[in-house]
């Protein structure tokens, strides 16, 4: 009987744990999958990649929604005025609470409070996300908490959160939050609200696609070489920066490693938000950014045109050239050559059917000592 009772105990657990899981709410991403996610949210200016699993206060939380807004190149360093009697007014995160608090994306308390240091809750989320989407009180009926709830899990705002409705919530819970706003179609309807940042989504995964952000949002690609350094060719301090090494997390010292020991990589950086992508050689988490080196066997013109070629063969594989630039490069008065060793930029072709590799977007001879 004992066994029988525990056994009832174990699936009534079982049971209630599903039923609190209410859309793959606690559903955990892919280690590559949270890393692009991260990446899209540097990539547009919201957040950087520093104590992800931390608790963050209602002060940082404003900042980030702000930068999610489209008032995100409106704040000034300070506020001018103390719109609580709490924040002052020439605290950094006087001005991101006041366009926080004037566009409801976020509320005070009794008493002229906003509690800048107390950390953030899961409601404080869902109010956040779905104001940025255009949703306002009158679109909620009875509790307005509860309204807001439901409709940011039944719009799949909180998937990959690691949080429930009751939590406290991490910088990490909150980046995820974002991402999926992002990726949400406004309550006006048109394109995702990501479409703000350039964002665009992936055909096939339907997620952000982190190298079309990196192509709007970044200088570059440079070619750095062995025999000098990072800080040659970042305008900003090396310490402060966030570095991705083929879409992973990294640092500026395995950034300088790798030029060393391999001779180049290939960088793009954002100086606003201090965020530089590296590739090496071969396939990256952003699937569509990749970097090869090769003698060109042959160079392709059409029939009707010999003056600019359409594509170039590298190490026996074809690929399309995809600017004036690049065409420029490979022509007969560009600097590139039938068996000059080169380092391309391209993008992968999804197309299983095709014939071609890839678009060369940036081609450099290949000349490292």
């Amino acid at each position: 009987m004992k066994k029988i009772v525990r056994i009832l105990m174990i699936l009534l657990l079982s049971i209630s744990i599903f039923i609190y899981n209410p859309k793959e709410a606690f559903s955990q991403t892919t280690v590559a999958g949270q890393e692009m996610r991260n990446q899209c949210l540097v990539l547009a200016g919201i957040t950087n990649t520093e104590n992800l699993d931390m608790y963050i206060t209602r002060a940082e939380f404003a900042k980030m929604i702000v930068k999610t807004s489209k008032f995100k190149d409106s704040t000034s360093a300070v506020s001018g005025t103390a719109v609580y009697n709490d924040v002052e007014k020439d605290s950094e995160y006087a001005s991101y609470i006041k366009l926080a608090s004037s566009n409801n994306y976020m509320v005070g308390y009794l008493g002229g409070q906003f509690k800048p240091n107390d950390f953030v809750a899961y409601k404080d989320v869902s109010r956040a996300c779905l104001a940025l989407l255009g949703y306002e009180n009158s679109d909620f009926t009875g509790s307005q908490v509860e309204g807001r709830n439901q409709l940011f899990i039944s719009l799949e705002l909180n998937k990959n959160m690691n949080a429930s409705p009751y939590d406290f919530v991490t910088k990490l819970d909150v980046i995820n939050a974002l991402y999926n706003t992002l990726k949400a179609t406004p309550k006006s309807g048109g394109s995702i609200y990501g479409s703000l940042f350039n964002a665009t989504l992936d055909a096939n995964t339907k997620e952000l696609d982190p190298s079309n952000m990196i192509k709007t949002s970044m200088s570059g690609p440079f070619i750095a070489k062995r025999g000098t350094t990072l800080a040659a060719y970042l305008p900003f301090n090396l310490d402060e920066g966030n570095y991705f090494l083929n879409g992973s997390a990294s640092n500026y010292g395995n950034i300088a490693s790798e030029i060393s020991n391999t001779g180049f990589v290939i960088l793009y950086f954002n100086e606003t938000t201090k965020t530089c992508y590296a590739y090496r050689q071969g396939n990256s988490l952003d699937s569509t950014v990749v970097v090869s080196k090769g003698f060109v066997n042959n160079i392709y013109y059409n029939a009707s045109d010999n003056l600019t070629p359409n594509s170039v063969e590298i190490e026996l594989a074809r690929y399309t050239l995809g600017n004036a630039e690049v065409k420029f490069a490979f022509s007969f008065a560009g600097t590139i050559k039938v068996n000059d060793q080169v380092i391309i930029v391209y993008e992968t072709n999804s197309d299983s059917s095709s014939t071609y590799a890839g678009e060369i977007t940036s081609v450099f001879l290949y000349d490292i000592k």
